[in-house]
């Protein structure tokens, strides 16, 4: 029997690193369209991104000095509360009162609370809400013997959904095949696992917990925990016999149907980063966006390999018992979500105003661009690109200028060795405007500009 609500919880929605202060942010929630904005008190409102005048979107406004949302098409005005504060048509005082009282143009806005450096939305708009999000808190990372604050959050917006998403975090086993060739997996190193089982009673509200041994050769002997608590949370926390451990906070947060946003962190002592020092020498928002542009290749291999499941999924009518054949006891994990979704939650997300089309399998171009995925939503990406290309222009004309001097060079008949110089620096100006042109690329999608326009998910070498 169904008990579980899917709105009257606390999901977490984005970063706080991710969002700009200074003007308005659109995301969307259980299929419901929300703005996030800041207002004057420094506080973070989440109301419908729908301005009640023409139902323009809020998020394509601003904030003005007063500390309101301006809506872009006529700057009608609302502030933290909901409640308009101005209509710039209306001259007449009385009339403008009036207006700006009328229920027909306040905004619904949503609980919000900011905790361990994420924005998280209650999201619920009954007249209760805010006193009933006061009595559940947030899902948040438990403490933990390392420093969590070493690392940062990662966001994405990828398209497969929700269940599937899940599922896989609660499926350790895959990685030894599914991610060959990154961080030491291998099919060769594989082990079946020796233990896996439900800790305790499985609840609509509090998840249920599990715990399991190691699935290769490394990791044999390690204890593993993977917490799941509703509606998004796993919390995977590794301990292996010579004292050292991993903790894996993983978000999966329903946007809309087919489509589901990872929130995540993965904090560890097992392995020390190396450094570099020139690579620390780069402004800080450029080393993390290269960090991100060069993360894609595992979470590619998740997609291509979700994106085909949720494919032969649609093609059928059998329900997941009947189609999916589950023998092996590492397959615990799935089958222990799949019966919490469908005994506790009513088999999948309750979408909010938003009916769910028919599955649309994905072109290539879709399921490995990375603007949408991630470059879009994340501050240092947006700004390393900018940076990219503002040195990439620089390059291409200091290029040209560098051949205008040496065909001066030539006409006036100076020696060869004089004219070599600006060639050289012309030549090598052109390969560096060549390899930030292949590094843009990395922020906007996986499909190469040159040669097969096919994602490479293995190397040439490997059984895929």
């Amino acid at each position: 029997m169904t008990n579980f609500s899917w709105t009257k919880q606390w999901y977490p929605v984005t970063p706080i690193s991710y969002l700009e202060p200074s003007h308005p942010t659109a995301i969307t929630l259980l299929g419901k369209k929300l703005v996030i904005w800041r207002d004057k008190q420094q506080k973070w409102v989440a109301m419908d991104d729908t301005c009640p005048h023409k139902l323009a979107q809020l998020s394509l406004g601003s904030i003005d000095e007063n500390g309101n949302l301006m809506c872009r098409h006529h700057g009608w005005c609302f502030d933290g509360t909901g409640k308009c504060t101005n209509i710039p048509m209306l001259s007449d005082e009385k009339a403008l009162e009036t207006a700006c009282k009328s229920e027909r143009s306040q905004i619904t806005i949503y609980p919000t609370q900011v905790q361990q450096g994420l924005l998280w939305i209650w999201a619920d708009n009954s007249p209760t809400a805010f006193t009933d999000s006061t009595l559940k808190q947030p899902a948040v990372m438990p403490e933990f013997q390392l420093d969590s604050s070493s690392t940062d959050w990662f966001m994405t917006e990828v398209p497969v959904g929700y269940t599937v998403s899940v599922e896989s975090t609660f499926d350790p086993s895959h990685a030894q095949f599914l991610h060959n060739g990154i961080a030491g997996f291998s099919p060769e190193r594989a082990i079946p696992m020796q233990h896996f089982e439900v800790f305790g009673e499985i609840s609509a509200e509090d998840g249920f917990t599990l715990k399991h041994s190691g699935y290769n050769i490394f990791n044999k002997d390690m204890d593993g925990t993977r917490q799941f608590t509703p509606p998004c949370s796993n919390t995977t926390i590794y301990k292996y016999y010579n004292g050292k451990s991993a903790l894996f906070q993983l978000y999966f947060v329903p946007t809309r149907p087919g489509y589901c946003k990872h929130i995540g962190k993965f904090i560890t002592d097992t392995f020390a980063q190396k450094r570099n020092f020139w690579f620390e020498l780069l402004p800080k928002y450029l080393q993390t966006g290269l960090k991100h542009s060069s993360s894609y290749k595992l979470s590619n291999q998740d997609l291509s390999m979700m994106h085909s499941q949720a494919v032969n999924e649609s093609l059928g009518d059998k329900t997941w018992q009947k189609s999916y054949f589950m023998p092996a006891l590492a397959d615990i994990g799935i089958v222990t979500f799949r019966k919490w979704l469908d005994e506790c939650a009513g088999g999948k997300p309750a979408w909010q105003g938003m009916k769910e089309a028919p599955f649309q399998e994905l072109s290539d171009e879709q399921l490995y661009d990375i603007w949408h995925r991630h470059t879009k939503h994340c501050p240092s990406c947006r700004q390393s690109l900018v940076l990219i290309d503002k040195v990439k222009d620089y390059c291409q004309n200091f290029t040209a200028v560098l051949a205008i001097l040496a065909l001066l060079l030539i006409l006036i008949n100076l020696p060869t060795k004089i004219v070599l110089i600006p060639v050289l620096l012309g030549i090598l100006s052109l390969i560096c405007s060549y390899k930030l042109g292949s590094i843009r690329e990395r922020f906007i999608s996986s499909i190469p500009k040159k040669g097969l326009p096919v994602v490479e998910l293995y190397e040439p070498t490997q059984d895929s």
